[in-house]
């Protein structure tokens, strides 16, 4: 098991990459798209066979477990026609990324 301190590393390190994945992955997009906003869903390991091939290993190495849901707020800056993609880590709040989306592309 890892420690406290490196669950939290892996989580910032590989979170920018499960956002660009997941938000361009037909099935969560589809999902995302057609879910209530703030509604979270978890992807983990019990999601394995809908994520991507090559972070599937990150989320086995290191446990990973990460909220994502649509939102309307971000601080971030999106163009106004895009569905934003919030996501967090599970454990640690303060580990966040967002994805601008068209909805138009399922």
């Amino acid at each position: 098991m890892l420690r406290v301190q490196s669950r939290y590393e892996a989580h910032k390190e590989y979170i920018e990459d499960v956002c660009l994945e997941i938000s361009q992955a037909s099935y969560w997009r589809g999902l995302l798209f057609n879910s209530d906003y703030n509604e979270k869903t978890l992807i983990d390991l019990n999601s394995a066979d809908h994520i991507p091939a090559y972070i599937r290993d990150y989320f086995r190495q290191y446990d990973l477990k990460y909220y994502v849901s649509k939102v309307k707020d971000c601080p971030e800056k999106f163009d106004s026609s895009l569905k934003i993609f919030k996501f967090e880590a599970c454990e640690y709040s303060d580990v966040i990324c967002y994805s601008g989306n068209n909805s138009g592309v399922v």
